[in-house]
């Protein structure tokens, strides 16, 4: 009982935190390139719990959140990840996800890489004069790649890592390709509490990628209730506060495996009014910030741990944003 107390009180608060009033978009933003960094690709868990992740980031999807968390694991792992986006913007090429991650211990050091596109196309083409160019192709493509190593110290209480990576960007064909580096940490403490810091895209000018520097804890409330603060700050723009809560509903109800509820919060610019009937009767129109998800783990399918993870932001009148992450432990 005093675990769905504890989710009850987190999906309250949020819900207060929802109905405040949003930010007007802040006057910094598009100032720097990349801006399609700053998507979430890669875990559907982080973008339900409000993208206050940086202190649970683990495994094949930590490049995107804290390299450290990539030494969090103790098997190989492969994930997918697709991601629809705002207005149409898409993540897949034929049959690929739009992100892979990959993760693989050797002892207390673990190697990684991931790799993500994104692209956009049907621009409204015109010239200089204003008149329509409707033989144009304008189209927006963007990637990166990335390598990153991790190593747990004090018997697996520090977790230390840094990457590489290398952003493409081919907007109506002018490209851009530049490298930056990540570092971050993980501490823990207790086995209930988790701090995470992390330096993203270091060594890159502040008008060619924006850095961005993240700082957070997780707390396990129970065995069941673990809550998790974010506070992320982009060159570009203002500071954002993260909050999430997720809830994993006792395994002695279930025969294959474990459920998780997830509900998080990110102080988000005012995006205006969704028509949407949908969103309208759930209440969601004038939603500014909350995400939710749910999660799918079992560790009994052929030997393999699988997880399915699965996120939903409102963002006003630009739309939806939906996020599927598939993971396979082995």
């Amino acid at each position: 009982m005093r675990a769905w107390g504890l989710a009850f009180l987190i999906a309250a608060g949020l819900q207060a935190l929802a109905a405040a009033p949003a930010r007007a978009l802040d006057s910094a933003a598009g100032t720097s390139g990349a801006a399609f960094l700053k998507t979430g690709q890669g875990s559907a868990r982080a973008m339900a719990l409000g993208r206050a992740y940086v202190a649970l980031a683990e495994g094949a999807d930590a490049l995107t959140w804290n390299p450290a968390g990539l030494a969090a694991t103790q098997q190989r792992e492969i994930s997918f990840s697709y991601l629809r986006y705002i207005q149409g913007v898409k993540t897949d090429i034929s049959l690929f996800p739009g992100y892979i991650g990959y993760a693989h211990p050797m002892g207390r050091t673990t190697w990684g890489a991931n790799f993500a596109y994104m692209r956009d196309e049907g621009f409204d083409v015109r010239d200089a004069d204003g008149v329509p160019q409707q033989d144009s192709n304008v189209g927006v493509r963007n990637g990166f790649g990335t390598l990153g190593m991790a190593r747990s110290f004090w018997y697996e209480k520090l977790f230390l890592g840094a990457a590489l990576r290398t952003v493409h960007e081919d907007i109506a064909g002018s490209t851009s390709d530049t490298l930056v580096g990540d570092f971050g940490a993980i501490l823990k403490p207790t086995n209930a509490l988790s701090l995470g810091f992390s330096l993203q895209n270091v060594g890159a000018g502040s008008r060619d990628i924006a850095r961005v520097t993240r700082g957070g804890a997780a707390l396990r409330l129970s065995d069941f209730v673990t809550a998790s603060v974010e506070m992320n700050k982009a060159s570009d723009s203002g500071a954002r506060l993260g909050l999430g809560g997720e809830f994993q509903l006792p395994e002695e109800y279930l025969d294959f495996g474990q459920i998780t509820l997830r509900l998080g919060y990110q102080n988000a610019d005012n995006y205006g009014q969704s028509f949407s009937s949908q969103l309208k009767t759930l209440n969601l129109d004038r939603t500014g910030g909350l995400s939710f998800g749910i999660g799918v783990y079992t560790s009994q399918a052929f030997g393999y741990g699988l997880a399915l993870d699965y996120a939903f932001v409102p963002m006003g009148a630009l739309g939806t944003v939906d996020q599927i992450s598939f993971k396979m432990k082995f």
